[in-house]
Parts: structure tokens; C-alpha cells; sequence
């Protein structure tokens, strides 16, 4: 029995393309930044309320509160408060705080790369992925941030921004991820008010 070249290169090519897909390494993700990314951004609407622990400083335009989120790659998260006429909050974590800049470099950079390939579902079935630009860190400047938005859109949270950021604070690097809710965007107008 004769086999005609043309299956012969078919079966080739396709033992060919099976090595080629093991071997194939695709970006995985933190599975603990995920989940806790997720409950973080699926209690923003609730002004963070399930996962805000006791007051820890209570400041004229600030109030920081510890947070219940048990987020072991992170060395601390906190919540901030900002006092307004309606308030507004931010989530924080420090991812690391190292003197070594190729070390908060590196971290930094892994850190928008998991934020880069990341979905996040929340429970009212939404589901996103984080759409953003990297910005390179050098150690001249004191700080990089990687601003990431949710695409699709999301109706109920408009203006939230997820950012990896790299700050130089003497004599540290702190890598950071934040989760905030702008009041409004840089060139939106903001309330009058009558006096």
C-alpha cells in the first residue's frame, strides 16, 4: 500500500504543529492578583465596604483603612477615603520595596504583564480584560505608572483605573498596584457651585 506525499506532509506538518504547541510557552497569571483584583473592582460600587477593615489614620483629607483582603503577594493593601462632598476611594497594595532598581525594574514589569493579559470576571457577569500602555521606568525618574482601564467599558464603573506603578521613595523603590475611580477625567468640567 502506497501512501500519496501529500498525506505524508499533512501528517508531518501535523506532529510538527503538536511539538510546536507543547513546547509553546503562553502568559499565565497570578491567580492570587487576579482574585483579589477581582473582589477589589466587584466592590468598588459598594465604596469597598466588604473588604474595609478598622481606621488606621484619620487625616483632614484622608481616611486610611486597613483592608480584610488576605493578598499574599502583596507586602501591605489599604484602603484611602478622600473626603468630598461625596466620597471617594482608592485601593492600594505594595507589590515590593527594594533598594535595588533592576530588582523594582523587573517586578514592575512583570507586574503590568500579568495586568496585560488578565480578565477579570466579576458576578454580574461581566467580564474584562485591562487595556493599557506600559511606560518604561529609568532610574533617573522617580516614578512610572502603567494606567490600565477596563475594556469593554464598563456602565457602572466608568472611570476606574487600575495602575502598576514603580515610585522611588529615599532610599527605596516601591512597586505598587492601585485601584481608583476617577471623579472626573482631566478634561471634563467640574461641578459650579452658586454662592
Amino acid at each position: 500500500m502506497k501512501i500519496p506525499k501529500n498525506c505524508l506532509l499533512g501528517f508531518a506538518c501535523l506532529i510538527l504543529a503538536l511539538q510546536t504547541r507543547a513546547q509553546l510557552r503562553l502568559p499565565v497569571t497570578n491567580n492570587d492578583l487576579r482574585n483579589n483584583l477581582e473582589k477589589v473592582i466587584a466592590d468598588f460600587p459598594n465604596a469597598l465596604n466588604s473588604i474595609r477593615g478598622d481606621v488606621v489614620a484619620n487625616n483632614p483629607q484622608t481616611i486610611e483603612y486597613a483592608t480584610l483582603l488576605q493578598f499574599e503577594g502583596a507586602e501591605e493593601n489599604t484602603i484611602t477615603q478622600y473626603i468630598s462632598n461625596k466620597p471617594v476611594y482608592s485601593w492600594q497594595a505594595i507589590v515590593l520595596t527594594t533598594e535595588d532598581f533592576e530588582e523594582a525594574s523587573k517586578k514592575y514589569k512583570w507586574l503590568y504583564n500579568q495586568l496585560k493579559v488578565m480578565t477579570i470576571k466579576i458576578e454580574d457577569g461581566y467580564s474584562f480584560n485591562l487595556n493599557g500602555e506600559y511606560e518604561a521606568p529609568t532610574d533617573t525618574k522617580k516614578f512610572s505608572t502603567s494606567t490600565f482601564r477596563l475594556t469593554p467599558a464598563s456602565t457602572h464603573l466608568p472611570k476606574l483605573k487600575i495602575e502598576a506603578g514603580l515610585q522611588f521613595y529615599f532610599p527605596e523603590w516601591k512597586v505598587t498596584l492601585t485601584v481608583y475611580q476617577k471623579e472626573r477625567e482631566d478634561n471634563e468640567k467640574g461641578d459650579v457651585i452658586d454662592e
